[in-house]
């Protein structure tokens, strides 16, 4: 169980480390990250500045997607677990 925590803990650091760098070097841009389940909730967790502890309070379904703006430092989430594109799909 540490070993999952420890692996946990640095792909959420990893993450954060992601969002910094990206907003430093495209301040006025628009960015996308694509990434799997576990990479979008450690993205959310930083985002909504939650503990590590919440990462499996955060639903994640296949193909979803999340919408985050960073404005000034400013953190809003648009929208979360979104996956009304997938509908015409099923």
């Amino acid at each position: 169980m540490a070993t999952i925590l420890l692996t946990r803990h640095g792909h959420v650091a990893r993450t954060a480390d992601a969002i910094r760098l990206a907003s430093a070097r495209h301040p006025h841009d628009t960015v996308v990250f694509v990434g799997h389940v576990s990479v979008n909730r450690a993205l959310l967790l930083q985002c909504l500045d939650m503990p590590l502890s919440a990462y499996w309070r955060i639903e994640q379904e296949p193909c979803t997607l999340n919408e985050i703006a960073i404005v000034d430092r400013c953190v809003r989430v648009v929208r979360i677990n979104d996956a009304r594109h997938t509908e015409a799909l099923k």
